[in-house]
């Protein structure tokens, strides 16, 4: 392997793991001398050393692999007992451990890997175990070329004539040559003669696979002499070699040059060449051609490597200099203090000597010779310093200073490369240019990484193409800075990715595959990785990876091209820049461009995408610019080196298709040629090699399989290539068939993707039925015609063939073929024939062919008759009579040709060329324009009709004039036309462009005629035809030919919809994904239809909403036959073709027509809904027969009713029906009470519009068609004043409410799983209604200004987007919003600690700092005595004994301790900054929580007034129901209420509104007869009262009757007759189950169900339900529930030793009142607290919460906090025992252990981890006011009547299918569920839940069933819980286990759902 092919980043990141695995299998192999351990630690070393083997394989290392392996083999002999020396041994092992660690090192620095470095080692290493050593041979290792075999043809083309007897004089010359060398006599003589020998057989083997065996001889014989190779033996034996291969070459002929010498001989023979150290000529070509320089490096260059490799290691190196860089900044340090200092004692400096001297004896250790003689130089100017001999002045100072410098600025750049001799020619320059490299690197590899983010944000915004908008901007700088580093291919590349985006993710409007985006990730991703290489490595080699990427936008039909960049040889200067461009400017202004431009616009794209195939390969204009002749050779040189390599490659992948390399090679031999060719403008030449190209990329990425046609296709066009190269090189480049032909046939094959033709089963079952019965009609019209013709024939002879005969047998020849009658087809051809050639040659048919005729006649009659029975029955008499047209039309013909040459007419007579022409051409062009016109109106017949005469002329013509290739093509389309005339082909766009391709095609043709030149056959085109032709349709599933004359679309808007046939219902398989496709389709089909339809049925006049009806009609036709089904197309069909009459006036407006029309696409719905959903799809034919019937007729039809199917087949759709359906009801309703409240508002109109609309298409969607149809009226009706047809007022609004709520009516219905009736009386008043003439709004100026202006802002403001999120989700960011609350409190807390700490940190530095002080004081005095005694004692009383400048160490101790005390001084700043700063940011962080925490809350919020429609329909309702007059008014709607409380708050409010208007409300005369107004009045009014939501509904009614009640109770046990009992008592028993005073059940109450509901569902929500009734007056009830939020403000407030928190929401102020003050107002009975004019109820908080019974006053000075709360009327002051603060929570649900515990909101996690709870202040303060002692017997009674709940099953199954489905079956039955996945699972769950019943399998992963009932029977809790077992396991052993476990039941899988009810209903009674 070549040093370009290393990997050294890989070597990067597993040298470090390699040195470590040495380093353990170095201490392995240590404990192998201890003998007790020494087994386990040679096995442990030996393991060791494996894995370093493999890591060094892995990254393809040979000489490191080598030595790891060698040592590998000596530990295993060490094992096995095979070493002679053990010590010896180990101590080699030992060496290697220390070498390898190095030779990586110094192969990653040398970026070379030289084996022979290791040699001595290895040879070691073999030797300790016996082994024969290594040679330089054995590690030489040369690139060795493998030149492909010659084709057979060049071997006979090279072979000479005499060829073995030139064979064997060459051999008898060489071998004299050889024993002159061997007797050492006239060398040169001999080596003469062997050279000559060497010369020839290398011309005769040239580009063979021998041929490189001379190439090295005649270079080694060169060599020799030269003198540069000496004779040897060893040399000698290896010409023996050479002439041995000569020998097999005389033997096996010219054959034997495709067998390549042995590679040990070209090894040995190299190996010679790579040791000479005078290479000659030859010898220096070998050595570059085979590497054996790298190969076999100098002995040289190895000596220095290994004296290198033997020095220290890098980390010892760089130890040693770091050590010597201190040293000299010691020496500096010392050398700038006497620089500073007076000079005067220059002697110091002799302190530098000595370290002066180490350094320089280290540098000479080291090597470093330059750096040390610096040293040494210096040393001796600083000794002369220092004894006086020279002056310390500041020049001899400063050159010393900066020779220290330049040496350590010397090793300071040597401690990272430690080479001061490195190979600096194969590394890029440290300089800033390879900074700058690495920097823009980087940057790029950030724009990469926003490149793809931006992706990933475009797929996960559902494919949002604005979310691309940055990115091809992003990529062209990415791009232009790799074009300028420069990195020239991955620019390339990176640009082909941006073009791939931009075209394909940008423009195009739908979204890519996977599979597309996949590959474009690995493209991304391949240069993203070869950067990241680069940035880590400036040399790895990263080609490899590019070739990867270059694969993957192949891949993606992406060639990358080439971005050539203009670089100048001189920098030009600026006048010369602008002249150079004013010149280009004149030449051609297009052209210039600057370099930012050209990299900002990169070049457009040359190789348009495989789809956009050519129809001709044409070559350059004739007025374009000739190609630069250099330009031109170069191509020509490249051209035919590529055509060599495609015959090499071309047979090697034919003997192995599964060569991913041959075909590559192939591919990319094809690529060459295309882009040179382009560039070149040899474009024939290049388009035919792109078409290749385009086909090698399908079978390289495997979606086209290698068929026999791939190489057969790749031979032909490698046989054209060379002629289109010599057409190139003489200028002659031309368009021609031939080549437009294969490149056909290649993008034909291309895009066929492998799909081979499928074959019909032979036999009757086989053909249609249906097409039969049509081929039948068919043939009955064209023996219509041959008989018209025989009876013209039976009165005169003979008679010319006419055109209706001709066509006649024609199209019954290719209906025969088409209906798969073979026997008919059979018989019609030799007829037709015999009819076309007598015509062509103007034959007149006689007797004989006539008598034929009659006969063929009455056999196509017997064929027809067979048609229902055997229709592939032979026919009686046909073989005969066709041998007998063959043979008579073959006489004829004969008799023909042999007229003598004077009769008989010429062939290719000029002048009948010259007549063929003329009327050729006029037949073409206007078979042209006739095409054209027939394309606009495809329906029309007429245009067919005359192509087909004028193109039966041609083909006449053209058979006269011998024209056979125009003849062919004028008959294959005449069989398409043909086809299409008999609806057995349906027309579409690809029709006529096949067409037009082909009338194209004619035209040329003539057109070569005319010019002389032969006419090109066209097989493409024939071909082409023909599989339009055997792709032809049931003409029952075409009707686009109309004979009616009615009106088509044009072609354009036909689609492809028509290529594919009719369904029949029984017997074909839907494709899914086309399917899919067509549902979607046909959804946006059917709304655009059902507006336009809706449109002209407001306006009958409008020809545009027909138009588009039209068009809609038949596209949804022609999707429904792509899809492949039939009864959606036929229905389709068949409306197009009434809105075509309409169109032409054929039909008019009727309100029957109407009525058809919208069964018709009402029924259309219904079909798409059931083909949603899987279902057998409704026969529509009645509907059909009525619309025919209506053409036909132009009378009124009644059309049938379609069947409705049953609603809600499936579940799940349905209930996402519902939930939709109720939401658009609420929403419609609140925007039709606005539009009532504004009726100039148009917005709210378009709301209701698309409300309806909506609600209409998912009725229709899930087969609900009665709410579909009343939605669908309310459309029209809304449409009608959209468009300003029908003007709102009262009648208008009280139509549309009643619509709204019988649709609100309808949907409970379903939901109920209730029939729902049609609204039939409902619609057709809204129909009558809609039907009045329209009315003109009154003109009043001064209302409908302000009016306007009103409404103008909200037409124009934008609507806003939405996204529907899940509620669980937004619940899951709720939660994870107080989460991240939690965690910056807990931050908050420990912030705050550290500030804590720090201060007390302050604290303790400053007395530390007070400390030192006095220290310091107390050594002062202390030196200031003893100085004193010292002067007194020595004299020297003048001196301060300061100025001494002596000081005692202790003082330098402390002055040090009181440095290190200010350094922790500033130190302490520094952390109270950082400290400040962090909460700052907490505080910043906080604002952005709340916010974001604000903004989740308000997402879940909703405001009520969605209800309030909702709510007043049912009242209305009611009211309708029972004749009563009420007033509904709903107060403060506009208040916001948490989605999931109003969601399940709506039916306990519906339900106490029956409740209020059929129970509370009195009927008109009672309160008329009681003096009350006559109209009831309710009211719900919606409030916030602290941290609840309170609803108050009142009514005017006649009260809760007590009487009623307790008498109820009375009659059902709950109470004794004489217990006394209060009102307020009494009103609590209407909330028990079952408890009804209803005298009468009705569908509005009476059943006792209904209050209890609502008790038990306000309790689930932890609220509280009141009730008041006063007699004649009315009742309220007073609905109180939690607000729900998940972060709020709260008061932390401690009572006793507990803390808690309490909503700032609920307070209503805060005072501090003194102790004493506290004990005078609890003295009070009720102790009271007065404040600001209001009195408050005083308590303590400990005595509301049960905790503490009274507060401590005593020995208190501090005044007390009291909380003010106000609630209802009531005012509470509670007393805390002291505040905390303020902070904000995070409210966390209690669960339902604590759901009934009232007074708690939940609790709150502190920054300290503590929990607290949450009070609800309010709900203590009500419960202490409202609570009364229930008497004993009641409280019993109430008991005994707890609320019924619906059973909780629990299913445990590993099997989701049965667990879904047995869920749903228990939820149908009114059970709630839960679901367990295996048995570990049902355990975890059973913790927390306790249910009635467990569904239990047996066979479960982790846990089994058995297992499961065991553990449930031993817990005390759930030993008695049935457990019903369901299993596949029905034997008897597996039963009677579980019955002996305790389970209560055993069921068998499947089970049947009546059963398991069964069991389910007992066991749970009896648990009950």
């Amino acid at each position: 392997m070549s040093d370009q092919q290393h990997d050294y980043v890989a070597l990067e990141w597993v040298k470090g793991e390699i040195t470590d695995t040495l380093r353990q299998a170095r201490q392995a192999l240590d404990g192998f001398e201890v003998p007790e351990h020494a087994e386990q630690d040679i096995a442990e070393c030996l393991a060791c050393i494996h894995q370093v083997h493999g890591s060094l394989q892995m990254v393809e290392f040979y000489g490191a692999a080598l030595l790891a392996e060698e040592m590998e083999q000596l530990v295993l002999a060490l094992q096995q007992g095979r070493v002679g020396a053990p010590g010896e041994a180990v101590s080699l092992l030992h060496q290697a451990f220390a070498q390898l660690p190095l030779y990586l090192d110094r192969v990653h620095d040398a970026r070379r890997d030289l084996p022979l470095l290791v040699l001595p080692l290895l040879n070691d290493l073999r030797s300790a175990r016996g082994e024969s050593l290594l040679s330089e041979t054995s590690l030489f290792s040369p690139v060795l070329l493998a030149l492909p075999a010659l084709e057979a043809g060049v071997l006979a083309q090279r072979a000479p004539s005499d060829l073995p007897g030139l064979l064997r004089k060459w051999r008898q010359m060489l071998q004299t040559a050889l024993v002159g060398l061997l007797r050492e006599q006239d060398d040169a003589t001999n080596l003469g003669y062997m050279a000559k020998v060497f010369n020839r057989l290398e011309s005769l083997c040239l580009d063979a696979p021998l041929a490189p065996l001379w190439q090295v001889g005649s270079a080694l014989v060169e060599g020799m002499l030269d003198g540069a190779i000496s004779n040897s033996p060893a040399l000698r034996s290896l010409l023996k070699d050479a002439d041995r291969e000569l020998k097999r070459l005389l033997e096996q002929g010219i054959e034997g040059i495709n067998q390549p010498a042995p590679d040990e001989l070209l090894k040995s023979l190299l190996f010679y060449i790579a040791k000479a150290e005078r290479p000659t000529p030859q010898m220096r070509v070998l050595k570059e051609r085979y590497g054996l320089d790298e190969a076999l490096p100098s002995s040289s260059v190895v000596d220095e490597e290994r004296a290198r490799l033997a020095g220290p290691d890098r980390d010892a190196m760089r130890s040693v200099v770091s050590a010597l860089c201190e040293e000299l900044v010691r020496v500096k340090e010392r050398l700038d203090l006497f620089v500073r200092s007076d000079r005067q004692h220059a002697d110091d400096l002799g302190s530098l000597l000595a370290p002066l001297r180490q350094i320089a004896d280290t540098l000479a250790v080291l090597g470093f010779g330059q750096p040390r003689k610096v040293i040494i130089d210096q040393l001796a100017v600083v000794q002369g310093l220092a004894q006086g001999q020279r002056e310390p002045n500041d020049p001899v100072l400063m050159d010393v200073a900066g020779a220290l410098l330049y040496v350590e600025s010397t090793l300071a750049g040597m401690i990272g490369t430690v080479e001061p001799q490195g190979r600096e020619e194969s590394r890029l320059p440290t300089t800033d240019l390879t900074l700058i490299h690495q920097i823009v690197i980087r940057e790029a590899l950030l724009c990469l990484q926003q490149a793809k983010d931006l992706i990933v944000d475009y797929i996960d915004a559902d494919w949002d193409r604005e979310r691309l908008a940055p990115l091809p901007e992003l990529l062209t700088q990415v791009r232009g800075a790799l074009s300028m580093i420069p990195l020239g291919r991955a620019a390339s590349l990176l640009e082909t990715c941006n073009r791939y985006i931009r075209e394909h993710l940008i423009d195009e409007p739908s979204p890519p595959s996977w599979q597309q985006l996949d590959r474009l990730a690995d493209a991304l991703s391949g240069i993203e990785y070869y950067l990241e290489r680069l940035a880590e490595d400036h040399e790895a080699a990263g080609e490899t990876v590019l070739d990867k990427v270059e694969q993957s936008l192949d891949a993606l039909g992406c060639t990358p091209v080439e971005l050539e960049v203009p670089v100048l040889d001189e920098v030009l200067s600026p006048t010369e820049a602008l002249v150079m461009r004013d010149l280009q400017e004149l030449d051609d202004p297009h052209v210039v461009k600057s370099l930012a431009d050209v990299l900002a616009h990169p070049v457009s794209e040359l190789n348009p995408p495989a789809r956009q195939v050519p129809h001709s390969l044409l070559p350059p204009p004739p007025d374009e610019a000739p190609v630069d002749d250099e330009l031109r050779e170069v191509f020509l040189e490249e051209a035919a080196e590529v055509l060599d390599a495609l015959r090499d490659y071309l047979p090697r992948w034919l003997a192995d298709l599964e060569s991913k390399s041959a075909l590559g090679e192939l591919r990319r031999a094809f690529h060459t040629l295309k882009g040179s060719g382009r560039m070149v403008r040899a474009l024939v030449l290049a388009e035919l090699a792109w078409a290749m190209e385009n086909l090698l990329n399908r079978v390289l990425e495997r979606s086209l399989e290698p068929g026999p046609e791939v190489p057969r296709l790749i031979d032909e066009v490698l046989q054209l290539l060379p002629g289109l190269v010599d057409e190139f090189a003489a200028d002659a480049q031309r368009q021609r068939d031939d080549v437009d032909q294969l490149a056909a046939r290649a993008h034909a094959l291309a895009s066929a993707g492998g799909a081979g033709d499928a074959e019909g089963e032979a036999g009757t079952e086989g053909l249609d039925r249906q097409l039969l019965e049509i081929f039948r009609a068919e043939a009955e019209t064209h023996l219509d015609s041959l008989n018209h013709f025989l009876e013209q024939a039976a009165e005169h002879l003979p008679l010319q063939v006419s055109d209706e005969l001709q066509r006649a047998l024609h199209t019954l020849k290719g209906s025969a073929y088409m209906a798969g009658v073979l026997p008919m087809a059979e018989l019609a051809a030799p007829l037709y024939y015999l009819v076309r050639e007598f015509k062509a040659h103007l034959l007149a048919l006689d007797l004989d062919e006539v008598e034929l005729l009659f006969e063929a006649e009455g056999l196509f009659r017997q064929g027809l008759q067979k048609l229902k029975d055997d229709p592939l029955a032979a026919i009686d008499g046909a073989p005969q009579l066709i041998r007998r047209a063959e043979d008579l039309l073959a006489q004829r013909l004969e008799a023909l040709l042999s007229v003598p040459v004077s009769a008989q007419r010429t062939r290719r007579d000029p002048q009948l060329i010259s007549s063929f022409l003329a009327q050729g051409m006029d037949i073409l062009l206007d078979a042209e324009s006739l095409l054209q016109r027939w394309q606009q109106h495809p329906g029309e017949r007429q245009e067919l009709n005359d192509l087909l005469d004028e193109l039966t002329t041609l083909g006449q013509g053209a058979h006269l004039a011998d024209l056979e290739p125009v003849d062919e093509l004028c008959e294959a389309l005449l069989d398409i036309y043909g086809a299409v005339e008999e609806s057995s082909l349906a027309v579409s766009e690809r029709f006529f462009h096949e067409a037009q391709l082909a009338h194209e095609a004619l035209i040329n043709m003539l057109d070569e005629l005319a010019a002389g030149q032969a006419i090109n056959p066209q097989p493409a085109r024939i071909r082409a035809l023909r599989e339009l032709l055997d792709e032809a349709l049931d003409p029952a599933a075409t009707g686009l030919i109309r004979t009616d004359g009615g009106h088509a679309l044009s072609i354009s808007e036909l689609g492809a919809a028509t290529a594919e046939a009719a369904q029949v219902e029984a017997g074909v398989d839907l494709d899914d994904e086309i399917v899919t496709i067509f549902l979607e389709e046909a959804a946006d089909i059917l709304d655009s239809a059902g507006q336009a339809l809706q449109r002209w049925l407001d306006e009958p006049d409008s020809a545009a909403s027909l138009l588009s009806l039209q068009r809609d009609l038949h596209t949804l036709k022609g999707g429904a036959r792509m899809a492949e089904v039939g009864p959606i197309g036929d229905l389709a069909h068949e409306l197009e073709n009434l809105y075509e009459g309409l169109l032409d006036r054929r039909f008019s407006h009727s309100p029957s027509l109407a009525s058809l029309l919208q069964k018709s696409h009402d029924q259309l719905a219904v079909m798409l809904e059931q083909l949603q959903e899987q279902q057998p799809l409704s026969d529509p034919t009645p509907l059909i027969d009525s619309l025919r019937a209506f053409r036909q007729q132009g009378v009124e039809a009644e059309a049938p009713e379609p069947t409705e199917p049953a609603a809600g087949s499936d579940p799940e759709l349905l209930e996402v029906f519902l939930e939709e359906g109720f939401d658009i009801i609420e929403s419609s309703g609140a925007a039709l009470q606005r539009w009532r409240a504004e009726p100039s508002s148009r917005q709210e109109v378009e709301n209701l519009l698309r409300d309806l609309h909506t609600l209409k298409g998912g009725a229709r969607m899930v087969e609900i068609a009665p709410i579909g149809d009343l939605a669908h009226e309310l459309e029209f009706l809304y449409e009608g004043v959209s468009t300003m047809l029908l003007q709102p007022g009262e009648a208008l609004f009280d139509l549309l409410q009643s619509g709204h709520d019988r649709l609100a009516q309808m949907l409970d219905a379903v939901r109920a799983e209730q029939p729902v009736p049609p609204a039939d009386a409902l619609i057709a008043e809204i129909q009558a209604f809609g039907r009045q003439p329209p009315v003109e709004p009154p003109v009043v100026a001064e209302l409908t200004a302000p009016l306007i202006a009103k409404s103008e802002p909200e037409a124009e403001r934008p609507p806003q987007d939405m996204v529907k999120v899940s509620a669980d989700v937004l619940e899951d960011l709720v939660n994870l919003a107080g989460e991240t609350s939690i965690f910056r409190g807990r931050i908050e807390q420990q912030v705050n600690d550290a500030k804590v700490a720090l201060n007390e940190m302050e604290t303790t530095i400053e007395r530390m700092r007070d400390q030192l002080r006095r220290l310091d004081t107390e050594t002062q005095g202390r030196i200031l005595s003893r100085q004193q005694v010292e002067a007194e004692r020595l004299g020297y009383e003048e001196f301060d004994p300061l100025e001494m400048d002596r000081h005692s160490q202790l003082q330098q101790l402390s002055r040090a301790l009181f440095e290190s005390a200010s350094d922790l001084l500033d130190l302490k700043e520094t952390l109270a900054g950082r400290n400040q700063d962090a909460e700052n940011l907490l505080l910043q962080q906080a604002r952005v929580n709340t916010e974001l925490q604000e903004g989740l809350m308000r997402t879940r919020m909703v405001p009520f007034e969605r209800m309030v429609p909702r709510l007043k329909r049912v009242v209305r309702q009611v009211a309708a129901e029972l004749g009563k007059d009420v007033d509904f008014i709903v107060g403060n709607a506009e208040a916001e209420v948490d989605r999931n409380v109003l969601e399940r708050m709506v039916a306990p409010l519906e339900h106490m509104l029956r409740n209020a208007v059929d129970h509370g409300l009195e009927s008109t005369e009672v309160r008329r007869a009681a003096g009350k107004p006559e109209q009831g009045r309710i009211t719900l009014d919606l409030s916030h009262e602290g941290g609840d939501i309170v609803f108050d509904i009142h009514d005017d009614g006649a009260g809760v009757p007590l009487d009623a009640v307790r008498r109820k109770a009375i009659k059902r046990g709950m109470i004794e007759e004489d217990t006394p009992i209060s009102d307020r008592e009494v009103l609590q028993f209407i909330l028990q189950p079952g408890f009804s005073t209803a005298e009468r059940i009705t569908q509005i109450s009476g059943r006792g169900v209904g209050m209890d509901v609502v008790h038990e569902e306000v309790r689930q929500l932890g609220g509280t339900m009141t009730i008041d009734s006063i007699k004649g007056q009315g009742v309220h009830f007073q609905i109180r529930l939690p607000f729900s939020v998940s972060v709020n403000r709260a008061l932390m407030v401690q009572c006793g030793d507990e803390q808690y928190a309490v909503p700032l929401n609920t307070v209503e102020g805060l005072v501090r009142v003194l102790p004493n003050e506290l004990e005078g107002y609890y003295q009070f009975n009720p102790p009271r607290y007065e404040y600001a004019g209001q009195t408050y109820e005083l308590r303590y908080l400990g005595e509301l919460l049960k905790t503490v019974n009274k507060p401590k006053l005593l020995g208190l000075s501090q005044p007390l906090p009291v909380l003010l709360v106000h609630c209802n009327e009531q005012r509470v002051a509670l007393q805390v025992d002291s505040l905390v603060g303020t902070r904000e929570i995070v409210v966390k649900s209690l669960g339902p252990q604590f759901a009934a515990v009232s007074g708690l909101s939940g609790a709150t996690i502190l920054g300290d981890g503590r929990v607290v709870l949450i009070l609800d202040l309010l709900a203590h303060v009500r419960t202490s006011q409202a609570w009364v002692p229930v008497p004993r017997a009641l409280s019993d009674l109430a008991a005994d009547f707890t609320p019924l709940r619906p059973r909780l099953v629990m299913v445990v199954d590993d099997s989701v299918t049965v667990r879904k489905v047995t869920s749903r079956l228990l939820e149908r039955n009114g059970m709630n569920v839960i679901t367990a996945k295996d048995g570990v699972d049902a355990m975890s769950l059973l913790q927390e839940h306790t249910p009635d019943l467990m569904l239990l399998d047996i066979e479960m992963p982790r846990m089994d069933g058995f297992e499961v009932a065991t553990r449930v029977r031993n817990d005390p809790r759930l030993k008695d819980l049935p457990i019903i077992m369901i299993t596949s396991r029905t034997g008897q052993k597996h039963r009677d286990r579980a019955m002996a476990i305790g389970v209560n039941d055993y069921l068998g899988k499947p089970y049947q759902e009546s059963v398991l009810l069964e069991s389910i209903a007992q066991w749970s009674h009896a648990h009950a």
